[in-house]
């Protein structure tokens, strides 16, 4: 799926259909299970886990966010973007998120949701 960045630009995401298991272990991998609230900082890394694995291309003079995901010493693809569009990124990824929490994705993510949740990550209760 493509997704339209600011000044023109675009990225192509893997739609969330195409997620697979192994997408959403890696967003969960540092979850924690005793049921407290997520800060801002895993909520930042968790996404940043997502879009380095379903950004299969973009236009950005940067490499890919697998290609150069980061480390202490260095910023990564997705650190080095103005938040504009690291913004448009996380509101197309609303629909990757819900389908890995268990909630029905929407088809597009509203403009008031800024691509934010408020609910936990962690699965929801069935009986």
């Amino acid at each position: 799926m493509r997704v339209d960045l600011p000044d023109g630009q675009w990225a192509e995401l893997l739609e969330p259909s195409d997620l697979r298991a192994g997408d959403m272990k890696a967003m969960r991998r540092d979850q924690s299970l005793l049921g407290v609230d997520a800060t801002m900082g895993w909520w930042d890394g968790a996404r940043d886990v997502l879009l380095r694995r379903v950004i299969t291309g973009w236009s950005l003079d940067l490499p890919l966010p697998k290609d150069l995901p980061g480390t202490e010493e260095e910023a990564g693809s997705l650190d080095r973007m103005t938040i504009p569009a690291y913004q448009a990124l996380i509101n197309a990824i609303e629909p990757h998120i819900a389908l890995i929490n268990g909630e029905e994705p929407d088809p597009k993510p509203s403009p008031e949701s800024a691509g934010t949740s408020t609910g936990n990550p962690s699965t929801s209760e069935t009986s």
